[in-house]
């Protein structure tokens, strides 16, 4: 069978950040003609995808997410993930180390931009725990939940602000914690309107999302049809995405 890659080459060639590319798929499938929605992937990294049928579809990195809820988790349970958020359930959010994650420059950054686990990473949680020795495993797991709910509230707010719905996928979808956290910040923010429900909403499942939207991106390639947004990226104009080799 032939292999497909390279998503990212020709849209960074074109002066964007190469990223998030799921935004075209989430227009494809979740916009709605009158309803301002987000489509909020909590994977490793948080991204979301604005749907505001007014305007041009937009899309970026938030910041951390699974990254580091599982790194901690991996740390003080032993186990790969905080399965629904339980062992963040035992904890308190610390205010004062929560502003010293919420300090990463990151944060206040304008779109389009993208990150990954080179900044949200094991180092970078390590550094701003330093000051805390004192904070127990579990209220930092609850703090870190509420770093992810509060930074992509924050995003909706500024950038987002009209939309009636935010739709989650990706593993962070099945953590009910994380989910309420979220509510939770929107309601802080002024976005109280906004409902968070998963994709299962939609009709696809939270984990299929992503696989689902390199599939189309792969059928996009063989069609020679665009498969970047440059209102998302930031790309000089539409690409046709990924390589081909045949075997």
């Amino acid at each position: 069978m032939p292999r497909r890659s390279c998503f990212r080459a020709r849209d960074v060639a074109a002066g964007s950040h190469g990223a998030p590319l799921a935004p075209a798929f989430h227009a494809a499938m979740f916009a709605h003609e009158h309803e301002t929605r987000v489509v909020c992937n909590l994977g490793g990294i948080s991204n979301m995808t604005i749907l505001d049928p007014r305007g041009p579809v937009r899309g970026f990195d938030c910041g951390p997410a699974n990254a580091l809820l599982d790194y901690w988790a991996q740390r003080h349970l032993g186990t790969p993930f905080d399965e629904n958020g339980r062992f963040a359930a035992r904890g308190q959010v610390n205010d004062g180390l929560l502003r010293a994650l919420l300090d990463e420059p990151f944060f206040s950054a304008p779109p389009p931009k993208s990150t990954g686990r080179d900044l949200f990473n094991a180092s970078w949680l390590q550094r701003r725990l330093s000051p805390f020795a004192d904070v127990t495993p579990h209220d930092v797991q609850a703090t870190l939940i509420a770093l992810t709910a509060q930074s992509v509230a924050h995003d909706i707010e500024h950038y987002a602000g009209g939309c009636q719905a935010v739709y989650v996928c990706g593993g962070g979808a099945r953590n009910a914690v994380l989910l309420a956290a979220l509510q939770t910040a929107l309601q802080r923010a002024g976005a109280a309107h906004a409902r968070v429900e998963t994709t299962d909403a939609l009709g696809i499942a939270p984990h299929q999302v992503e696989a689902l939207a390199f599939a189309w991106l792969a059928m996009r390639h063989v069609a020679r049809l665009p498969g970047n947004l440059p209102t998302v990226t930031g790309a000089a104009g539409d690409r046709v995405l990924g390589a081909l080799y045949p075997r």
